[in-house]
């Protein structure tokens, strides 16, 4: 009896040991999106950049860091408010005041509300060989409207009258375009030569690359540091793939990251860069040294950095989400993309993107920070060269160009 009695206490004190025991281990399986331990969460905020046109969205990509995310939240609800036709090649819109926007199409500088009311336009003249202009514009902080023309540069007042225009080596297409806290305008023309330009139209310096040529076109950027003393600029060889840049010219840096630089460049509040390297995803610290790669990734327009410092690109027909050490959190499958494809967030890490079935009919949907597909908008157009933007109101301005027509900008809501 005295035997059975220590069997049962010995039971009793036991079997709630092995029930913590069991619980503790069906927990540690499957992490949250909120588990630190698994996933590294790098909260980011907008870089005050008063240089910059302080509106919803005053450049291709956004801000200073071409992060391609916005401090407001996009549409809900995933329905055509309002088409605005346009030209046949349209670049990406940016704000200006009094939910105003800027675009070029066609090669004209055009200002437009957002119910579709055209404001003024200006043309602006086409690109050598008699190629559309396709250069988005972008707002600095006093209003004044920069545009890249065939040979330079030109500024213009929100009334649509120039205030100057400079000429360059080449052709300025103003995704290759930034302006730094000095106020400073730096940009790269076609034949590769950057340059250093005041708000009043005068060169400061221009410099070319040591080793092969700044890389220029429709798929890159100029990117600044978070406390504005430097900026990257692609480089086209893979021994000097990335150069690094003070606001005097200075080359400071220049890293091998193994292949050419291509699409945009876009930099956290740490100051770590983003970046397509030949066919590689690589994240660099701000001293050069590479964090993590994505072999074979492709080489898309872009990445976005959304609110929890998360890295969201396209690969391979998925949209793929890595934590900021480059560790995959979800991917999920989306129809036909191509280079030219840009990616966006809102303020909730909700991501816009263009895809299609079939090559023809193109969508644009709505995915949520864990993946989940929100709303899709069906198009009978495509994007070109120009990318959407996010308004303050929570529209979406999505340019498309169609073959037949209509050609048009859509606002979605």
């Amino acid at each position: 009896m005295k035997s059975f009695r220590i069997s049962i206490i010995l039971l009793s004190i036991l079997l709630p040991l092995l029930s913590i025991s069991q619980g503790c281990n069906s927990n540690s399986t499957e992490p949250s999106d909120s588990d630190t331990t698994h996933f590294v969460i790098k909260p980011q905020h907008d870089i005050p950049w008063p240089t910059l046109g302080q509106t919803a969205w005053p450049k291709a990509l956004h801000d200073a860091q071409c992060t391609g995310r916005s401090s407001f939240s996009g549409p809900a609800n995933g329905r055509i408010k309002t088409t605005i036709l346009l030209g046949a090649f349209q670049t990406d819109p940016v704000m200006g005041q009094d939910s105003v926007f800027y675009i070029v199409a066609d090669s004209s500088l055009l200002a437009y509300s957002l119910n579709g009311t055209l404001i003024w336009k200006s043309y602006i003249g086409v690109f050598a060989g008699g190629a559309m202009n396709y250069s988005p514009p972008m707002i600095i902080g006093n209003g004044i409207i920069l545009v890249g023309t065939n040979n330079g540069i030109s500024a213009y007042n929100k009334n649509g009258t120039i205030l100057w225009q400079t000429q360059l080596n080449g052709g300025v297409l103003l995704k290759s375009c930034a302006i730094g806290l000095d106020g400073n305008i730096y940009t790269i023309s076609s034949a590769g030569t950057l340059y250093a330009i005041n708000q009043s139209g005068n060169i400061i310096w221009q410099c070319n690359a040591p080793v092969g040529y700044f890389i220029w076109g429709e798929m890159t950027t100029i990117c600044f540091s978070p406390d504005g003393s430097r900026f990257y600029v692609g480089g086209s060889t893979a021994e000097q793939s990335l150069y690094v840049l003070n606001t005097n010219g200075d080359i400071l840096r220049s890293d091998s990251i193994g292949g050419r630089q291509l699409g945009a460049i876009s930099v956290d509040v740490d100051g770590n860069v983003y970046s397509y390297f030949d066919q590689d995803l690589v994240s660099i610290s701000p001293t050069g040294n590479v964090r993590w790669r994505v072999p074979d990734a492709g080489s898309n327009w872009n990445v976005v950095i959304d609110p929890n410092g998360n890295i969201v690109y396209l690969s391979k027909g998925k949209l793929i989400l890595v934590d900021n050490d480059g560790k995959e959190r979800w991917n999920v499958s989306v129809g036909q993309t191509d280079y030219w494809t840009h990616l966006i967030c809102d303020a909730q890490g909700t991501i816009f993107i263009e895809t299609s079935s079939d090559g023809a009919n193109y969508d644009v949907q709505a995915i949520s920070n864990s993946g989940k597909l929100l709303w899709t908008v069906s198009l009978p157009a495509h994007s070109k060269e120009g990318g959407p933007s996010l308004t303050q109101e929570g529209y979406l301005l999505f340019p498309h160009v169609g073959i037949p027509p209509p050609r048009g900008m859509y606002v979605i809501e």
